[in-house]
Order: C-alpha cells, then structure tokens, then sequence
C-alpha cells in the first residue's frame, strides 16, 4: 500500500478534475450518458478516501449519491466541491508522522499502566493493608474454629520457636 503522503497528491490530483470547470463538465456529462468515466472517477476517490479515512469515504459516497440522483443540481455539485477543496487543503498540509507518534505514544501508556499495578503490589502501604488482612483473617479463624487455628499455628510457628531458642 502506498504511503499517505502519495494517496494525499493523489487525492489532489484526482479531485482536480471536479473542481476544474471543464473537466467537471465531462463528468458530469458521462453521468447524464454512459457513465463509464463517472464511475472509474468516483471509484478511484473512494480508494483514496478509503485509505485515508473511511469516514471522510462514506461522507463522499453519500455526496456522490445525491449527485447521481440529480446531475444538474448546483447545490450538490457545491457541497461536493467544497467538500473536496476542504479536504485537499487538510490532507495536503496534514502531518502523518503524527500519527506514527501517537500509536507510540499510547503504546507507552499502557506500559505505564501496567508498571503502576506492579508499583501497587511492590508499596509499602499495600504490604501493610495485606498483612493487616492476614491478622484478621487468623483472628476470626480463631474465633471460628480454635482448634484447627491452634494445630496451623504450632504446625507453622513452633518450628521457628524452637530455631530462636
């Protein structure tokens, strides 16, 4: 696929010949007879458009429908060039290494993201919440069921016990 640099010239030079008076004539006169230069025209525009943005594509095809419906409208032929004028002069001053940026940019944010439930885990206050949470999960094991409590506790800490001793 070709860069968005050359879709964007080639956009220019393809809406050229619309906003061209003499070439706009033609079209629109293939429109009204055979159609065959109308639809490689429109055709071609929606590629382009297409890979540039698909919204800006389905605005287009819905200014070309109310063009086929009526050729001779000024109205439609208007809105359609004012959208294509508007839309060269974007694509034609557009940064598209901004875009390459971004991605990266949100790429780096959602390491950030991950790295700060790591950072959570790893922080004092969380040990402490989760040592508080286990005295009070031994508490009410005691009040609960004493005898098994008391057989884990001298299971698990009379060894130690007796290693300090």
């Amino acid at each position: 696929m070709p860069s968005k640099k050359k879709l964007a010239k080639e956009l220019e030079k393809l809406s050229k010949q619309f906003l061209i008076k003499d070439k706009r004539k033609t079209l629109l006169d293939s429109l009204e007879n055979d159609r065959t230069e109308w639809f490689r025209w429109t055709a071609e525009m929606k590629g382009l458009l297409k890979n540039l943005d698909k919204a800006e594509a389905i605005k287009f095809s819905g200014l070309i429908l109310l063009l086929e419906q009526k050729p001779k409208s000024r109205f439609y032929q208007n809105n359609l060039k004012k959208f294509l004028v508007a839309k060269v002069e974007f694509y034609k001053y557009y940064d598209f290494s901004l875009e390459k940026k971004l991605a990266q940019k949100e790429k780096t944010e959602k390491k950030l993201w991950i790295s700060k439930i790591f950072r959570l885990f790893i922080s004092r206050s969380f040990l402490g919440i989760l040592i508080l949470a286990l005295i009070i999960g031994f508490i009410v094991w005691f009040y609960v069921d004493r005898k098994s409590c008391l057989e884990f506790v001298q299971g698990v800490v009379g060894p130690f016990l007796k290693a300090i001793k």
